[in-house]
This record gives structure tokens, sequence and C-alpha cells, in this order.
């Protein structure tokens, strides 16, 4: 990345969108961005975002994010959405480990269904036979489950806390 702090996101976007006219790349999108500055791109845009990508996962939902991006025909796509190798683990939530027992499946499986299910694309790495296995073969989880992990699940951690580069328009970590 190169951040130069004469050049607003704006400008960005509008150099962005001279791609896809010079037909230099098909489809736009944004990263790491807040609500209220994707509000501020989709108003000012002529192409919508494609794609947005953010760290989403069951201790950081992004609700109205995805409600925004689901108006605006913008697919949310979740980076870390199994959480992150960090503490607290999402893959050893209480929650999240009584719908894997229930279903059974992994805890993986669970958080990766919850992702798909509600709507948004997801990210994720392996070299390990198996968890790519697992990633590959999830399947809808009942309503019930879905509505419990909204409910029940109140830890709130962001764990890519890219505001740590010091670049303005990161996103803070959630306290």
């Amino acid at each position: 990345m190169i951040y130069d702090p004469g050049v607003t996101l704006a400008e960005t976007w509008q150099a962005l969108e001279r791609l896809v006219d010079d037909g230099h790349c098909k489809s736009i999108g944004l990263s790491d961005i807040t609500l209220e500055k994707l509000r501020q791109i989709v108003a000012i845009a002529r192409i919508r975002p494609a794609m947005v990508q953010v760290e989403s996962h069951p201790y950081l939902p992004e609700w109205e994010l995805l409600d925004f991006c689901r108006d605006h025909g913008i697919v949310l796509q979740a980076f870390a959405a199994l959480g992150h190798a960090m503490e607290p683990s999402v893959l050893e939530d209480p929650v999240i480990a009584a719908i894997a027992r229930r279903v059974h499946k992994t805890p993986a499986q669970v958080a990766l269904a919850w992702a798909v299910q509600r709507g948004t694309a997801f990210l994720t790495t392996s070299t390990k036979p198996q968890r790519i296995w697992e990633s590959f073969d999830i399947s809808a989880l009942p309503e019930d489950s879905m509505q419990e992990i909204r409910d029940r699940i109140t830890t709130s951690v962001r764990f890519n806390a890219v505001v740590e580069t010091g670049v303005p328009g990161f996103i803070p970590r959630a306290k």
C-alpha cells in the first residue's frame, strides 16, 4: 500500500473508476472500511463497489455494514471468518462449541456456515487437507442456532487492529 495524505478516499475511488472505464479491471472494491466511509463512497460513486472486505466473525459480526451492503448490492467478504489464533478464540466459544456438538460439525464449520448463511462471502486459509475439507464441507445451521449465535455471543473483539499502522482511514480496534 502506498499512502499519500494529499489524496482523499473519494479521489482514489474516482481513479479506480477510471481504471474500469479504461478496461484495466472489471470490478473494484474496498477493504478495511467503516460504514461511515462506505456511505461516503457510495454517495459519490459512478461505479458501485463490487465487494467490501472487512474482518467479520461471530465476535465482530458487522451487522450494520452487512445490511448496508445488502441494500446496495455489494458483497461483504469476511476475512478472519474463524477469528484469529489470539484469545479469545471464536472456535472455543461455548455457544459455537455447543452448536457444533448438536449439529455434528466442527466449531470451524459452524462459524463458516454462520458466515455463509447470513449472506457473507468468506476467506480462510489452511495448508492442512483436513481443515481444507472442513471448510468445504459446511451445511446450513438450524435457524434457532443462527439466532443463538446472534443473541448469546456477547464477546466483541477486532483481532486485526490495522489502526496500529498509523495510516488514517483504518478501522480502530473494537473495545
